[in-house]
């Protein structure tokens, strides 16, 4: 089983509430940067059924999708160095990558990859504050871009099987290049772990495709 590398709260700070908020800044882009960077080989061969815990996940893939194979060991090996060096930083060890599929072997767009782990974050802030609290890292982050850059963030309700999901989604709009991607991340809470789809894509064919992929899937 292929272990993913991702950073949750350290529960020894809970009583300074800056603390918290920088290690939550800081646990959340890292943990978003891995999503968008670790794209591990891990062989689905047309695999639609997932585990999580006790529940499982019946998605069907979009068809022109394939397994992404990328250098996944020297990103986790940069990932532990990093919060080595961060005390307030704690590794979760217990995260699982379902699969990782992407449009194509060799674009950073059109992805899709599904995980879960601990649900430490969602104790912390419940479901909804914890969404909240991503949305606003996501706005926030942006304001480091090129100013010329538009950065939207939306934070939503999305229902798929009976469960509640929240979808953050950010858009990156280059207004210069006239180019525009988007970064979809769903989470919510199944069998007492986080459960997340991080998607990205740059056009509306590939978005209805992920889309329906994802709201149409079952969970029993």
């Amino acid at each position: 089983m292929v272990r993913l590398t991702i950073y949750r709260l350290s529960t020894s700070h809970t009583n300074h509430t800056q603390n918290r908020h920088h290690t939550f800044t800081k646990t959340i882009m890292k943990k978003t940067l891995l999503i968008l960077l670790i794209i591990i080989n891990y062989p689905t061969f047309g695999q639609n059924k997932y585990r999580i815990e006790k529940c499982v996940w019946n998605i069907t893939k979009p068809a022109d999708y394939i397994t992404r194979i990328d250098n996944f060991e020297e990103i986790i090996k940069l990932g532990e160095e990093y919060v080595e060096e961060k005390e307030e930083l704690e590794l979760a060890n217990d995260s699982k990558t379902l699969f990782s599929i992407a449009k194509s072997d060799s674009s950073p767009i059109n992805m899709m990859i599904a995980s879960y782990q601990g649900n430490e974050n969602i104790k912390n802030y419940t479901l909804k504050g914890y969404a909240k609290a991503l949305g606003a890292y996501f706005k926030e982050s942006s304001k480091e871009d090129d100013p010329k850059n538009i950065t939207t963030v939306k934070v939503s309700e999305v229902v798929i099987d009976k469960i509640k999901f929240y979808l953050i989604s950010s858009t990156l709009t280059f207004t210069e290049k006239k180019y525009a991607y988007t970064s979809d991340y769903y989470v919510t809470e199944i069998q007492g772990k986080e459960f997340s789809i991080a998607v990205m894509y740059d056009n509306e064919i590939d978005k209805r495709k992920i889309e329906k992929s994802i709201t149409e899937s079952t969970f029993k």
